[in-house]
C-alpha cells in the first residue's frame, strides 16, 4: 500500500504540473489518472470488470454515488470516469501534497463535515455547476471508508444535490476489496473486481431526501452482495 499511496502522491504531482497550462477544467483529469494509472502498473494487478457503462455515457448532468472501501477505490474511478465530471472530496485531503494541485485543477469539490456554513456553501457551488456547466458530481455517500461487508448510512448531501437540481442519481457498486487487500494484515494482492452501474434513479419519484437515500442505499446494498457472491464463487471454481 506505501507504494500506491506513494504513486497517488506522485501523480497528482506530475499530473498537475501537466495541466498547469490548461488551467482548472475536468479535463485534466485524463493528464491526472493516465499518470496515475501508468504508475500502478508496474507493481499492482487489479482487473475491473465494468457492467452497464452506458448508464454514465453522455452529456446530461447527474449524480455518480459509489461505495467507499479504501484508498483503492481512487485506482478504480479512474477507469470509469464520465466526461465533465468532478468529484466530492472531505477538507483534510486539501492538504495532501501533490494531490491537492490535481484536486484542485481538476475542479474538485471540498467538504468541510465539520462546519455546517462551509458545507453549504460548497453544495450551493456545486449545484450552480450543475445547472450552470452540466457538470456529473462522483460523491462517496458514506462520507467515509468502510472496509466491512454492510455499507454505511449514507450522508444526505449527494440527495439534497439530486432533488435541487433535479437530476438522476447512478448507483456505481465496487465489488469488495477484501479479495486482494485486507490492511490489518497489509495484504495488497493482484485480484478482480466487479462493478456495476444501476439504471438512474429519478429523484422526482420520492417524496423527500431521506426517502430517495434509503432507496438507493438498499438497492446498492443488494448488489454489493450479489457482487462479493458471484465473485466468491468465481474464485472458488478457480481454485478447484
Amino acid at each position: 500500500m506505501f507504494l500506491y499511496l506513494t504513486s497517488l502522491i506522485i501523480s497528482g504531482a506530475i499530473g498537475g504540473i501537466l495541466s498547469l497550462p490548461y488551467g482548472r477544467t475536468t479535463e485534466n483529469h485524463r493528464r491526472v489518472f493516465g499518470t496515475f494509472q501508468l504508475l500502478c502498473s508496474f507493481f499492482l494487478r487489479l482487473r475491473y470488470t465494468f457492467r452497464n457503462r452506458h448508464y454514465i455515457d453522455g452529456d446530461r448532468p447527474f449524480i455518480i454515488i459509489a461505495n467507499h472501501q479504501s484508498a483503492l477505490d481512487v485506482l478504480g474511478m479512474t477507469y470509469c470516469w464520465p466526461k465533465n465530471c468532478v468529484v466530492m472530496l472531505k477538507s483534510s485531503l486539501k492538504f495532501l501534497p501533490g494531490f491537492n494541485l490535481a484536486a484542485y485543477l481538476c475542479n474538485a469539490v471540498f467538504i468541510n463535515r465539520f462546519s455546517k456554513e462551509k458545507a453549504h456553501k460548497a453544495l450551493d457551488s456545486t449545484l450552480e455547476a450543475i445547472t450552470k456547466y452540466q457538470r456529473k458530481v462522483w460523491i462517496y455517500p458514506e462520507g467515509t471508508r468502510n472496509p466491512g461487508n454492510v455499507m454505511l448510512p449514507f450522508k444526505k448531501g449527494a440527495f439534497v444535490l439530486s432533488m435541487e437540481a433535479k437530476v438522476p442519481i447512478v448507483c456505481c457498486i465496487f465489488s469488495s476489496h477484501s479479495f486482494f487487500y485486507d490492511a490489518a494484515e497489509r495484504r495488497l494482492n493482484d485480484g478482480e473486481c466487479l462493478v456495476e452501474f444501476l439504471p438512474p434513479v429519478d429523484p422526482s419519484k420520492f417524496n423527500d431526501v431521506l426517502e430517495l437515500s434509503d432507496h438507493c442505499w438498499k438497492i446498492m446494498m443488494a448488489k454489493f452482495e450479489d457482487l462479493n457472491k458471484e465473485l466468491s464463487n468465481k474464485l472458488s471454481h478457480k481454485s478447484n
